[in-house]
């Protein structure tokens, strides 16, 4: 029972140890785990960061190059006196006979899709690409401020089909000062998203507020590319017809929750084995208006599987560095176990035996016998008990020495040992006194074995050292337990009483217990 409370207090130790040591290291190794995963995600973020900023820069280089290119393009048309002239008198006839080659050259050179004459009140006398359109006074934003500045302006302004494009316009004045009117030159900014595009793996879309839009115009213009209009596709926004390529359905449901951020989110949108990042720029109309937003759907496939295939490899790695650590705890704590539960035994051993003849100490006797006598009144069996005595003991200390006197009383224990049966129970009483208790045991039973020891002891030639011999002789008395001998003191003290009478009758002889009279000494 000892030895089963000692392996469960073992098992409670190391799991005391190695619960604490094992949720210490999953949290580490989730904290690295998670650190990597932070740190390649952050690069992802870096880079995404780094995309936008290089896709907003190459956006207004663009415009601004467009506008350039406009500007130049528009200042050759100024030194055209006659079309000055013939803005001057609104003639229509006159500025279409000389535009329409211009415009053809300026298009295939340039892409300038539009050419406005307006006059002075911002009434369109001429649109050089739909002459039969004209008449209605042009309020767009670049008109009104080259109005009020009286200087060229430029801005991307979003039409009603849902296309951008990039107007400037020039107010032309005579010589007097006096304003004769507006030229405007504008082109699509196709090109642009196009440049925009080509950054590393990107696609490209241009999302639109349908604020700005008018449904059955939208609709009409995404037929006239080709198209199929989805109104509903994308909630508050949708798609400009001017992109180059549909927006795949299995992106829908990821850029929808997406738009939600308004400007970017760090959220990945995975279609199958690939995975996106998108990255939001808003757009400005001239006025300064947020009219839609250009959408960089990045491609981040491999950096995704890099972070998985490092997060896999992380937790393998920690896990085995883990499980070899407890590993080695375990083993650790198993040796420390041992050693306590061998230093444990060394001190029960010198708590309950005696440490020159290794028998059960004067308190263990008390206790064995007392165990014996509880088992005695539950299966009714008899316990005897030997107490033998060194014949002449003091004589051997006297002329031998001490030394060889434990020397004595270590061999006889020995012999002691030797001589017992297995469930018998040999203690050193005190001196040179030692016990047996006899378990089930008679009082024929116990004289035998008394009889058989003493015989032993007296036939033994017992080393002193220095070639030395002595022969050594034993007197035992013998008890039996009875009604007289109840308990562990009665029958103490009756093989006391016999033992003493074997001195008393000689010594070397196993003497059996008899009734004590109340004088406390044996008939």
């Amino acid at each position: 029972m000892f030895s089963i409370e000692r392996g469960k207090e073992t098992i409670r130790l190391r799991w005391w140890f190695l619960l604490p040591l094992a949720v210490v290291l999953l949290i580490t190794v989730s904290l690295l785990v998670l650190t990597i995963h932070r740190h390649a995600s952050e690069d992802i973020e870096r880079n995404a960061e780094q995309a936008s900023m290089l896709a907003e820069h190459l956006y207004q280089e663009e415009i601004d190059a467009s506008a350039d290119m406009l500007g130049a393009a528009m200042e050759v048309l100024a030194t055209d006196s006659r079309l000055r002239q013939a803005l001057a008198n609104r003639d229509r006839k006159q500025l279409l006979s000389l535009s329409t080659a211009l415009f053809s050259e300026l298009k295939k050179k340039y892409s300038i899709t539009h050419f406005y004459y307006t006059d002075s009140n911002r009434v369109n006398i001429l649109r050089v690409h739909q002459p039969d359109r004209f008449g209605d006074v042009i309020d767009r934003v670049t008109t009104l401020k080259a109005e009020q500045s009286r200087q060229t302006a430029y801005g991307v302004e979003l039409g009603p089909l849902g296309t951008f494009t990039l107007r400037l316009v020039m107010p032309w004045t005579a010589a007097d000062g006096k304003l004769l009117g507006f030229v405007e030159l504008g082109m699509e900014i196709d090109h642009v998203l196009r440049t925009v595009q080509h950054i590393g793996t990107a696609k490209t879309y241009v999302l639109i507020n349908k604020q700005f839009l008018d449904r059955k115009e939208w609709e009409a213009g995404m037929r006239m590319m080709g198209r199929l209009p989805d109104w509903e596709q994308l909630g508050e926004v949708v798609v400009n017809n001017q992109a180059t390529e549909d927006l795949p359905k299995n992106l829908v449901g990821g850029l929808q929750k997406s738009l939600r951020t308004e400007r970017e989110t760090k959220q990945y949108m995975e279609t199958g084995t690939a995975a996106y990042r998108a990255v939001f720029l808003p757009l400005k109309d001239a006025a300064g208006r947020n009219v839609g937003r250009m959408v960089l759907m990045l491609d981040v496939s491999a950096q995704v599987q890099e972070i998985d295939a490092l997060t896999r490899e992380s937790i393998l790695v920690g896990g085995i560095a883990s499980l070899i650590l407890l590993g080695f705890f375990c083993w650790l704590l198993g040796k420390v176990g041992r050693r306590l539960e061998e230093d444990q035994h060394l001190l029960r051993d010198l708590a309950s035996r005696d440490g020159l003849t290794g028998l059960l100490n004067h308190r263990m006797y008390y206790l064995r016998l007392d165990e014996e006598f509880i088992r005695r009144h539950r299966v009714g069996t008899q316990i005897s008990l030997l107490l033998l005595d060194i014949d002449h003991f003091k004589h051997v200390n006297d002329s031998y020495g001490h030394l060889a006197g434990d020397k004595v009383l270590k061999t006889l224990s020995e012999l002691v040992l030797h001589s017992c049966r297995a469930l018998d129970v040999a203690c050193r009483y005190g001196g040179e006194e030692i016990t047996i208790i006899l378990p089930e045991t008679d009082v024929a039973g116990a004289l035998e074995i008394a009889e058989r020891l003493r015989k032993t002891v007296e036939m033994h030639p017992f080393k002193l050292g220095e070639n030395k011999d002595a022969h050594i002789t034993v007197s035992i008395g013998v008890a039996t337990s009875s009604d007289l001998a109840s308990s562990s003191k009665e029958l103490t003290d009756s093989a006391d009483h016999a033992l003493y009478r074997a001195k008393e009758l000689g010594r070397n002889r196993v003497e059996c217990a008899q009734p004590i009279p109340a004088s406390g000494k044996p008939e």
